[in-house]
């Protein structure tokens, strides 16, 4: 088979981005912002567990359907939720 020497004009497709969400539960004030404004509603108030301020705190419950909208990081008043990017390579 001959080589060519075109190159493509585009980049060729990535496989699509994976996200973490990392909760400090020890900041978390339960305020529920985080679980309102997320759109894929992979945030819940734990209404089990408290943290040692005796609140309870957000947790996880659908960690694969997080998009990166990072909402919740931008609207958490005690800055407790960060959006982290996996590395899928």
């Amino acid at each position: 088979m001959l080589k060519s020497k075109r190159t493509p004009i585009l980049a060729p497709p990535r496989a699509e981005k994976e996200y973490t969400v990392r909760i400090f539960s020890e900041q978390c004030d339960g305020c529920k912002l985080c679980v309102e404004f997320c759109p894929k509603d992979v945030l819940e108030i734990d209404l089990e567990s408290f943290n040692s301020r005796v609140l309870h705190y957000a947790k996880v419950i659908k960690p694969d359907e997080c998009v990166g909208c990072e909402q919740c990081e931008r609207i958490c008043p005690t800055a407790s939720i960060f959006i982290l990017e996996k590395d899928i390579s």
